[in-house]
C-alpha cells in the first residue's frame, strides 16, 4: 500500500473533534498512504473532495467527522472501487457502530491503519432515497424534523448533544401534525396509512443516545434489503413506549399500532403536504413523496 493514494476528509466543526486529535489521525495515515488532507468549509463541499479523490483514483477517502458528513463523501464513492475509511468524530457515530468498528477515535485509528496496510475492505448494500444515498436510515416526517430542529442550532447541539434530540423530539411531537398522522407507505402496490412515524432502516442501531444503541429495527443489515417500522397516530405515552422498546433492543415491534417489515427491495412514503426528510439523520428540502430502493454491494467500507 505505499504506493497508494488516499484522502482525508475533516468536518472541523463536527461534535467531537480537536485539533490534537486530527493531527495524530494526519500523522498516522501519511506514515502509510501518499494523504491529502482537506477540511470541510460547507455543506456539500466533503462530496466535492470526495468525487475528485474518486477522479483521481484514491484508494480510499477516510472521513474524520459525524454521519453528515460520512453521507456526503458516500455520494461521491458509491458504485466505485474507492473504500470509505472511518474514524468517528460526530455525536452518535451511528454508521460507525453499525459497521461495529471501534467508536473511540484513536482505537478507530488504529483499526484503519491496519485496514489500509492490507487493504482490508469489506462490500456493503446501500438505500437510495429518491436520487440520495444512505447508509443507515432515512425517514419523511417526524424523525426528519427532529433532526431539522437540531441542526439549526449547531452550537446548542454541541453543547446539549444528545439531550438536544430528547428535547426537540418532545417539541416537535407537541407541535407537529405526526400525532394525528402525516405519512402513508406503499409497499407492493398496497398503501397503508396514515402514520404518525415512518422510519426506515438499512442497518443496525438506528441512532443511539449515549452508548446506548436504539435499535428500531432488529435484525436489520448491510447485506438485505431495507426494514420499515410504522407506529400508528399514537399520544406522547405511546411514543414513549416505542422509543424506550427500541432502547430495550426492540421490544416495541411487538406494542399494538406498530408493524415492521423487514427485507423490502423497494417502497414509497407519501404526505399529503410536504415534509422534511432525512438520509442518515443528515435533513433535507421537504418532500410529498420519496421513493426508496436497496442497492446490494454498493459501497466498499475499510475494515
Amino acid at each position: 500500500m505505499s504506493d497508494a493514494r488516499a484522502t482525508l476528509v475533516v468536518n472541523p466543526a463536527a461534535t467531537t473533534t480537536r485539533p490534537a486529535l486530527r493531527d495524530l489521525i494526519v500523522a498516522a495515515l501519511g506514515g502509510v498512504v501518499a494523504l491529502d488532507v482537506h477540511h470541510t468549509t460547507g455543506r456539500g463541499h466533503a462530496t466535492e473532495l470526495a468525487a475528485a479523490a474518486v477522479a483521481r483514483g484514491d484508494r480510499a477517502v477516510v472521513v474524520h467527522g459525524g454521519d453528515g458528513t460520512a453521507n456526503e463523501v458516500v455520494q461521491a464513492l458509491a458504485g466505485t472501487t474507492t473504500a470509505l475509511g472511518l474514524v468517528p468524530g460526530g455525536g452518535a457515530n451511528v454508521l460507525v457502530r453499525a459497521l461495529d468498528l471501534p467508536t473511540e477515535p484513536v482505537a478507530a485509528t488504529a483499526r484503519l491503519l491496519g485496514a489500509v496496510r492490507e487493504d482490508r475492505r469489506r462490500r456493503v448494500g446501500l438505500g437510495r432515497a429518491g436520487a440520495r444515498w444512505f447508509t443507515f436510515a432515512a425517514g419523511l416526517g417526524f424523525d426528519a424534523a427532529v433532526a431539522r430542529r437540531v441542526e439549526d442550532r449547531p452550537d446548542r447541539k454541541r453543547r446539549l448533544r444528545h439531550a438536544a434530540y430528547v428535547l426537540d423530539a418532545l417539541t416537535e411531537w407537541r407541535d407537529g401534525p405526526h400525532v394525528r398522522g402525516a405519512v402513508h407507505v406503499e409497499v407492493d402496490g398496497a398503501t397503508t396509512g396514515p402514520f404518525a412515524v415512518a422510519l426506515v432502516g438499512n442497518a443496525s442501531p438506528w441512532s443511539a443516545l449515549g452508548p446506548v444503541p436504539l435499535v428500531v429495527h432488529p435484525g436489520a443489515s448491510f447485506d438485505r434489503g431495507l426494514d420499515l417500522l410504522t407506529v400508528a397516530p399514537t399520544g406522547l405515552a405511546g411514543l414513549a413506549a416505542v422509543v424506550t422498546g427500541a432502547l430495550a433492543g426492540g421490544r416495541h415491534t411487538a406494542l399494538p399500532g406498530v408493524t415492521h417489515h423487514r427485507d423490502l427491495g423497494a417502497l414509497t412514503l407519501r404526505a399529503t403536504t410536504p415534509l422534511p426528510l432525512q438520509v442518515d439523520g443528515d435533513p433535507l428540502a421537504a418532500t410529498t413523496e420519496v421513493a426508496l430502493t436497496a442497492v446490494p454491494g454498493a459501497l466498499d467500507v475499510l475494515s
